[in-house]
Order: C-alpha cells, then structure tokens, then sequence
C-alpha cells in the first residue's frame, strides 16, 4: 500500500485500554499515512478507566504503529490530556524524536 506523505496528523481521545476504542480504524490510519510530525492530542491510553485485563492486541498494534513511525523518522508530540495526569510528571521529556510535553 502507498502511504500518504503529509507534514502533520494530529491524533486525539483513542483511549486505549478501554472498549468504546475504535483501535482497527487507528491502526489502519497510521499504516495509512507518513507523517513528519504527529501530534498525541491527550488521553491516548485513558488512566482513569484502564482496565489491566482489558488490552487486546489491537490496542497494542496502535502502539506499535507510533513506534514504527517515530523510528523511521516521524517527530512525535505527546500533548497530556485530561486523562493522562500520570504522565504529566515526565513533561517536558525528549527522547530522539520523541517528546512529551504538558
């Protein structure tokens, strides 16, 4: 499949973890598209209603699509949202193309 080159896909509330995610749909987005930026808009995995015994391997596909592509080459931007006070103790973190920011 051609993937679509684009500068920037901001993606926002996939609340992985949770059984209201639409995870194939991202999933096929991401292998859709090759983004010099995509931007994490919030609430990516939901921390307030994450269930352990809930994460099926599509959810964890999603994953794994960001990670292909920040390691070819796309800058991502994790925004926290309101679901993602866990995380907003790491803000302002940079790793390679990777970065979280409040």
């Amino acid at each position: 499949m051609e993937k679509r080159t684009i500068e920037i896909a901001v993606i926002s509330d996939l609340h992985l973890g949770t059984y209201g995610c639409h995870a194939q749909e991202i999933v096929n987005y991401l292998q859709s598209i090759t983004p010099q930026i995509l931007i994490l808009n919030g609430d990516i995995i939901d921390g307030w209603q994450f269930n352990k015994r809930y994460f099926p391997a599509s959810h964890m596909q999603v994953i794994k699509e960001i990670m292909t592509l920040m390691n070819n080459g796309t800058r991502i931007i994790y925004i926290t949202g309101n679901h993602d006070e866990m995380l907003r103790r790491y803000c302002d973190l940079q790793i390679g193309n990777f970065q979280l920011t409040d």
